[in-house]
């Protein structure tokens, strides 16, 4: 096991503890509750987009025979807050990895995650640009960008709460 991949790990391990010390307190909070519930809609608006496109299911089968864009160092790249956004939105979180030439966290059904970096939303290879075409992508990033925006919303007032509970025995 190399050191990026145990950094990941150790990544996992303070988002499963951020969910367990804090899961609830955030499950009361209002203002955490609207930006997941927009985050959710935001996600769910693009899982459809690229679902419909036939994008999904492209990606997922390259992503588990060759692990080609969803490239290991993409999910080491993955920070605790983002995880526990994650975990906040319904996510599981791999306990093993199923493609090692993959991301850690593509599945049999491609990525486990609901809320995801920039690059794995926006990335399209040559086959899925031609497929696709021009103007099909720019609606697909369109709504990615709503996806992001609201994934850096509920991040960023997560990251607000969670330093407003800190105290010296948990940090």
């Amino acid at each position: 096991m190399d050191e990026a991949f145990r950094e990941l790990k150790r990544e996992i391990e303070r988002a499963l503890l951020l969910m367990e010390r804090l899961g609830a307190a955030c499950a009361g909070a209002p203002e955490l509750q609207g930006l997941v519930r927009k985050l959710v809609r935001q996600t769910e608006r693009t899982d459809s987009l690229m679902a419909g496109s036939g994008v999904a299911e492209a990606c997922a089968k390259c992503a588990r025979a060759t692990g080609s864009c969803c490239f290991r160092e993409m999910g080491e790249s993955y920070g605790a807050m983002q995880l526990f956004a994650n975990l906040l939105l319904g996510a599981e979180i791999p306990r093993s990895w199923d493609f090692p030439k993959s991301c850690y966290f593509v599945g049999k059904n491609g990525c486990e995650l609901k809320s995801r970096h920039s690059f794995c939303l926006n990335y399209f290879c040559p086959q899925l640009i031609d497929i696709l075409g021009e103007e099909k992508i720019l609606e697909i990033q369109r709504q990615v960008g709503e996806q992001l925006l609201a994934g850096w919303e509920l991040e960023r007032t997560l990251t607000r709460f969670i330093t407003s509970r800190a105290t010296p025995e948990h940090p």
